[in-house]
């Protein structure tokens, strides 16, 4: 890779946060970055399997085991024969599931249907897909943090801790969420990685392809990200900012009047939290700042007649045990230093209101609209991590050993209590 000599970025007021290295150096990084990738796949198949996304058990039989997850049928829409019935709008939703996403999964499953039972090849194709995918991502993450300085020591701890995320128990399900977390942290790096303006508005219009046809409403990233880095006019980005939230929640408010012309999912998962009860929608937004990196102990609740899910709803704070309160305050410690420590830099600046701006976004959206707030939270976890990354480099390793240390205890311990709580479920 050779330095550009497009100025471009400088003319719309941003100064690139990822140096060139020299060649030698560039090849050790790119090394690094793709060693953890890979270790990012292997976890995330790792992961599945111990969350009982195998042939035959709970997670693969039905629906709404894990935090209202889909598992068992999105295995059977992504790998199955017949594409099982969900209704129209589900598909409006997330088009490239049906077009893209499975004929990449039914690759994989006749692939693998060479040497293993075909009940089995469907699971892991699934499995196998989103891993990839998803680690494709944690690999663009971990370029950002060796190009721009993190030291490898640095990464190794960042990294562990990242990969024992909380939010990475929906990840690593043969979902579209670990497809769109994957998606969203390389449409991340494109500004940070990619000088010239031309070659960067084109991988923006492809990603923004992918990344809205895997759930329509992320393409608001890629688009938003896009128009931080080409506009100059500070001002004109705040309008534009709260534009956009003024027509989310406008629009939330008109299809929350309309819901009785609407189709079964609207009426299903409209929640209209934030009008209805602010206090609850206010909690909940300072909770997506934490719990996709550090959740509490879950609940087994009962949902329909015997049928029972492993849930995070209704949440009371009193959830966290003393381990993971202690993980909290070592999480809200690291996130908020090195999260300012990115703001204090003119070159790191710009990436961290937008990544903030992303948390916000999300936050006020399933306070609108879903059921467990949980389960979309791989839609920003990648945005918290790069928030550390940003600001990682200005941060001593006996700092991040002090933070990551204790937090990654208390997510061991609760990934512990995620799969005890699942494995309590018989049907």
């Amino acid at each position: 890779m050779k330095p550009t000599t497009d100025n471009s970025q400088h003319r719309a007021g941003f100064e690139m946060p990822v140096k060139i290295p020299t060649p030698s150096v560039l090849q050790k990084k790119h090394a690094l970055a793709i060693t953890i990738g890979l270790g990012a796949v292997v976890w995330f198949i790792v992961l599945s399997e111990w969350l009982l996304v195998i042939p035959n058990s709970i997670m693969t039989k039905r629906i709404n085991v894990l935090f209202h997850s889909d598992t068992g049928l999105s295995i059977l829409r992504l790998a199955g024969d017949t594409i099982p019935r969900q209704g129209g709008f589900y598909y409006v939703v997330h088009p490239l599931e049906l077009y893209l996403w499975r004929p990449a999964c039914r690759a994989l499953y006749l692939l693998l249907g060479m040497f293993w039972p075909s009940e089995y090849a469907a699971v892991f194709a699934g499995r196998l897909l989103v891993a990839i995918i998803a680690g494709i991502g944690v690999g663009c993450l971990a370029f950002l943090a060796v190009s721009s300085g993190v030291k490898t020591s640095h990464c190794v701890l960042l990294f562990i801790m990242y990969l024992l995320f909380t939010a990475n128990t929906i990840v690593a399900l043969p979902e579209h969420f670990g497809v769109s977390n994957g998606l969203l942290s390389f449409a991340y790096i494109v500004p940070l990685v990619i000088g010239s303006t031309h070659l960067r508005t084109i991988m923006y219009v492809a990603v923004s392809i992918l990344i809205g046809g895997t759930t329509i409403t992320n393409v608001l990233f890629p688009l938003a990200s896009l128009a931080h880095v080409s506009l100059k006019s500070t001002r004109l980005k705040i309008g534009l900012s709260m534009a956009t939230v003024l027509a989310v929640v406008g629009m939330a408010i008109v299809l929350a009047e309309m819901r009785r012309s609407t189709g079964w999912l609207f009426l299903t998962f409209f929640n209209n939290r934030i009008l209805h009860d602010p206090r609850e929608a206010g909690m909940y937004a300072i909770l997506s700042l934490v719990h996709p990196a550090i959740g509490p102990n879950p609940s087994v609740v009962e949902i329909y007649r015997g049928l029972s899910m492993v849930s995070y709803n209704p949440f009371t704070i009193t959830r966290y045990c003393w381990i993971e309160g202690v993980g909290v305050m070592a999480w809200v410690t690291l996130l908020f230093r090195c999260a300012r420590k990115g703001l204090q830099e003119d070159r790191t600046r710009p990436y961290v209101w937008l990544l903030l701006s992303w948390l916000l976004f999300n936050a006020m959206l399933h306070n609108l609209w879903g059921d467990e707030f949980f389960l979309y939270s791989p839609h920003w976890s990648w945005a918290l991590m790069g928030l550390i990354l940003l600001g990682a480099r200005h941060v001593s390793l006996r700092f991040i050993a002090a933070m990551v240390i204790p937090l990654v205890v208390a997510q061991i311990h609760t990934l512990l209590a995620i799969r005890s709580a699942l494995r309590s479920i018989t049907w």
